[in-house]
């Protein structure tokens, strides 16, 4: 039996708690490791946390000599490594938080606790071309969904299919007709089936600007970071993508962070057209089985990768660690306001960079005031500018209008008179528009006239949207719980009648349009329009 005696730590209660078991199963348990054990008779897994030899165990611990229980199973070897650990401690220390509420927030969500994460292999629809030959008229969507499966080498997979645009019942239609074949197969996430046709995209010229950036990372010192100051559309990926390309062959992994979910997809595409299958998401919207597959190839991965994601990749434990990114370095959404651990991502990227010898590139076109203190020569962060647009293009106009001046010479729309001449000379030049609204619904909230009351959601302390149908009816709804009410009459603390809706949504905006823009065609786009299977 093993010597050791060893702390696990179990998600139990708000901090987690330590208990002591056993390792009678031989299943070679050592710190860092998430095991499976028995809590009051359920099975939980946790982390292995310390371990003390049994000979060094004091007697009055264990007054009445009570047995321990065996770890039931090894989960995950390694799970953390001892310098990640450390790297956590410290955050913690910083963030005044306990180090296992810093470990909690670090690890991917189900590895501990009493979630069991199913062993079964995931399958999805495997869609091929018909071996058959078939003499019947073919649609033109038919026809060019064949092609696609035939230069993808005759199958594909049927979610690619729907991101290429074919739908479900289309799919479903070229195999009852005859033309394809439809079957379940195994799919495994961290497996690229396609990896065959992912031809390395070369990289492309750098301008002036471009190559000054890059030379003044490879000149920074280690656990320092670059500012790349660039202008919308000046080039700042194509630095990302030869700069990683450079760190790659230096055999050191790149983790790329994004502020947005929206935004990854488009990154990952271009890292992956560039460096092929070994680039990796992590974030919220993988599921927990994605999310603990891309940590345990962090882990395990001895070949140089770049892993692509939100705020929480910050802490996926990449031992040999090159280079972060933090893409729109100024977004508010690197910084974690609740639950606790509150934590800035940019400030983590810096902690990390300089304990292990990584560098850091902040790359945004309206830099941060907290970066904006921070360069040289007043801080310690090189500074690299982007002032020119890729093929030197031209920035899009833009006009500023007063609502102001508009209201004094009598226009009481919601549209200025400039976008509305704008927007009717669309059907004329043929060409589209996209108004973007900041709220949905009709309007922003309802409030009392008199006492400034605004209408609030129970649950959530926020104020509820006005929401209209077609015919009139009007109704309150949170958009954070879904709670909805209809409009009293009288105000819940004065009493008064006076009630007005306040701001503009979505809803409202469309209805304006619709009666100002005739003969124009108008699609409103937001989540009240597009859920659902028909949206």
């Amino acid at each position: 039996m093993n010597p050791f005696v060893f702390e696990i730590w179990l998600h139990v209660g708000r901090q987690g708690r330590c208990f002591s078991y056993q390792d009678g199963n031989n299943l070679d348990i050592d710190l860092g490791d998430v095991v499976t054990v028995r809590l009051k008779g359920r099975l939980m897994q946790g982390l292995v946390v310390n371990k003390r030899h049994r000979s060094k165990i004091n007697l009055n611990e264990n007054p009445k000599n009570i047995s321990l229980n065996n770890v039931v199973a090894l989960v995950q070897k390694a799970a953390i490594k001892k310098e990640w650990r450390e790297w956590l401690d410290e955050i913690a220390h910083e963030l005044f938080v306990s180090n296992f509420q810093m470990l909690k927030a670090a690890l991917p969500p189900g590895w501990l606790g009493r979630s069991k994460l199913s062993n079964r292999s995931k399958k999805l629809w495997w869609v091929k071309l018909s071996t058959k030959i078939f003499e019947k008229n073919i649609s033109t969507r038919q026809l060019e969904l064949k092609e696609n499966l035939f230069l993808n080498g005759g199958g594909k997979w049927q979610k690619d299919l729907e991101a290429d645009g074919f739908s479900a019942s289309l799919i479903r239609n070229f195999v009852s007709s005859g033309y394809g074949e439809r079957e379940k197969r195994v799919f495994h996430f961290t497996s690229f089936e396609d990896e065959k046709l992912l031809k390395a995209e070369d990289p492309q010229p750098l301008t002036v600007e471009q190559k000054l950036a890059k030379e003044k990372y490879e000149a920074l010192q280690s656990g320092s970071a670059l500012l790349l100051w660039g202008v919308t559309g000046s080039g700042k990926t194509e630095v990302y993508l030869q700069i990683a390309a450079y760190e790659l062959s230096e055999s050191r992994h790149c983790l790329i962070l994004t502020p947005e979910i929206g935004l990854v997809p488009q990154l990952v595409d271009r890292f992956r057209k560039r460096f092929g299958s070994n680039v990796f998401e992590y974030h919220s919207n993988c599921s927990i089985k994605e999310k603990i597959d891309t940590w345990k190839r962090s882990l395990e991965t001895t070949i140089p990768s770049v892993f692509i994601g939100t705020r929480s990749a910050i802490f996926l434990p990449l031992s040999n660690l090159g280079l972060i990114v933090l893409d729109e370095e100024h977004d508010s959404s690197y910084k974690q306001e609740a639950p606790m651990p509150c934590y800035h991502a940019r400030d983590l990227a810096m902690h990390r960079a300089k304990k292990i010898g990584a560098k850091v590139i902040l790359g945004t076109a309206t830099p941060s005031l907290k970066v904006w203190k921070d360069i040289e020569p007043k801080g310690n962060i090189v500074v690299a500018k982007l002032n020119r647009r890729i093929l030197n293009r031209q920035l899009p106009i833009v006009n500023v209008v007063d609502m102001r001046e508009e209201l004094a010479i009598g226009n009481r729309s919601l549209i200025s008179r400039y976008l509305k001449k704008q927007l009717l000379s669309l059907k004329k030049t043929g060409n589209q528009a996209v108004i973007l609204v900041p709220r949905r619904g009709y309007s922003s909230f309802l409030s009392c006239r008199s006492c400034g009351e605004v209408v609030q959601c129970p649950h959530c302390d926020v104020s509820l949207t006005v929401h209209r149908s077609k015919d009139g009816n009007q109704w309150l709804r949170c958009h954070w719980c879904d709670f909805r009410s209809k409009i009293n009459r009288k105000c819940g603390e004065c009493g008064s009648e006076a009630f007005k809706p306040f701001g503009t949504g979505t809803q409202r905006v469309m209805d304006h349009l619709e009666r100002e823009l005739e003969g124009i065609s108008l699609l409103r786009f937001d989540r009240d329009t597009t859920r659902g299977r028909d949206g």
